[in-house]
């Protein structure tokens, strides 16, 4: 019988991590999935430790970690630096596999089973395909049985699937919507018939709403993290973000229609179904709202009963990747135990 169950999404923006308590309550931690390299200098390392700042000193190099970078480099007017772009590890920074490894060993700890397990979540491919994921998943997988856990991937759509659309009877689409990619699960009663990404999401949103005001990406990701409505946006800055999310989800709409009717899905559903988001570019005031909005213009091939937010969407994946370890595990005990009947 498997005793440690744990989950771990692994995003651009954060990583957050989800285990069962004694008490068999879910327990939640998150980390911001970020780094600041600076030179390795006796000054620094004695601010750094004073101030328990979470940092690693590699090689010859110094690096600030998680919150702990976010502060500095908002502090220091400097760019904050991440191990994944895209929803993928960045190919960019040399060093994203070991600082990954780091804040991932940080959250999850080593198992203390033999036979611990882990689920963690990971992006689909592309909606034009690129096969990135591939090299993502295996470099995950290794991180995480090198604690000692079976690692087990679930698509972050289907995550989503798992944690919010139980009284639906796991029947819907599931949009977890991250920094670096929007995924997308179509799932009938728990099985997935289709994901997909796309290659827009929070990232696209700053880096084009900072070019057309001329301001650093950083100022934008400030004023979205303090909470925007998009129904209502206060100033230029504001206003910029709302323009560029509307254009994400109309691209994210056309995406997700070309998808479903390609693959014939008005076939499959025929009551309508629940779309349901998750992630922290799903936050700001207004989103559903808008992207419902987007789906009614639309000739949608699904009929779309609702579009809602996840509760506590910024943990909903993590805790989607838990629901699914569980349940698997309940389902494997129970065929062993009907298996064992069957033999007597």
């Amino acid at each position: 019988m498997i005793k440690e169950i744990k989950s771990i999404d692994i995003g651009t923006m954060n990583l957050i991590s989800a285990s069962l308590s004694q008490d068999e309550k879910i327990v939640l931690k998150k980390l911001r999935h970020a780094f600041l390299k600076v030179k390795i200098e006796q000054s620094m390392t004695s601010f750094l430790k004073e101030e328990g700042m979470q940092y690693a000193e590699i090689g010859e190099e110094l690096y600030i970690l998680a919150e702990s970078a976010y502060k500095m480099a908002n502090t220091m007017g400097s760019a904050l630096s991440r191990p994944m772009q895209d929803g993928v590890l960045n190919p960019k920074e040399e060093k994203a596999e070991i600082i990954l490894k780091i804040l991932v060993t940080a959250l999850l700890g080593k198992a203390s089973e033999n036979n611990s397990i882990c689920y963690y979540s990971i992006p689909a491919e592309a909606f034009i395909n690129e096969f990135r994921v591939v090299y993502h998943t295996g470099i995950l997988e290794e991180i995480i049985e090198s604690l000692g856990y079976k690692a087990k991937s679930v698509n972050e759509g289907m995550a989503v699937v798992y944690s919010s659309l139980a009284e639906f009877g796991f029947t819907g689409i599931g949009i977890s919507c991250g920094c670096g990619m929007l995924n997308f699960c179509v799932s009938d009663r728990a099985n997935s018939l289709d994901s997909f990404s796309i290659n827009r999401a929070g990232d696209w949103i700053d880096e084009n709403a900072a070019k057309a005001l001329a301001i650093r990406q950083g100022q934008v990701n400030s004023v979205k993290e303090k909470g925007i409505n998009l129904k209502n946006p206060q100033d230029r800055t504001q206003k910029a973000i709302t323009i560029y999310y509307k254009e994400l989800i109309r691209y994210a709409v056309q995406c997700l229609r070309a998808r479903l009717e390609e693959k014939s899905m008005g076939s499959v559903f025929k009551k309508p179904i629940e779309i349901v988001c998750a992630g922290g570019t799903a936050l700001p005031t207004g989103f559903t709202q808008i992207l419902k909005s987007e789906i009614e213009k639309t000739k949608f091939p699904v009929q779309i009963n609702n579009v809602f937010l996840a509760d506590d969407p910024l943990y909903a994946i993590a805790r989607g990747c838990l629901i699914g370890a569980i349940a698997e595990n309940a389902f494997r005990r129970k065929k062993k135990t009907n298996a064992k009947k069957n033999d007597q």
